[in-house]
């Protein structure tokens, strides 16, 4: 079967958990699925159990364009803050997601703001 994000909508502590093991209790059972998800720690908890692909995308002033071909490993690509800048948002904003974005790779938590 196919998984479009998984729970989406839902608290991240939880879609996480909850995700994470109905994806885990389906590989086991040895059936083919295919799950889509923008939860980058569902990617690093399932890497030993699912193959890891994406799609890239390109932004221009119409907004973002992806490509549909499927790449190995997880997207090294981010655009959410590309989509504050179209949208018109304030360079003090930009740069504070900027901020907590380059934290939360070097850290791996989002403790603090």
């Amino acid at each position: 079967g196919f998984i479009d994000e998984i729970l989406r909508g839902t608290n991240t502590i939880e879609r996480i958990a909850a995700s994470s093991a109905v994806l885990d209790a389906i590989a086991r059972r040895n059936a083919l699925c295919m799950a889509a998800t923008h939860d980058i720690e569902l990617t690093r908890l399932l890497r030993d159990v699912f193959q890891n692909l994406h799609f890239s995308e390109t932004m221009d002033e119409d907004g973002i364009r992806f490509d549909y071909l499927l790449r190995e490993g997880p997207t090294r690509t981010r655009n959410a803050i590309r989509l504050l800048q179209q949208m018109g948002y304030g360079q003090e904003i930009i740069a504070a997601a900027q901020d907590n974005a380059r934290r939360f790779e070097q850290t791996g938590s989002w403790d603090r703001l």
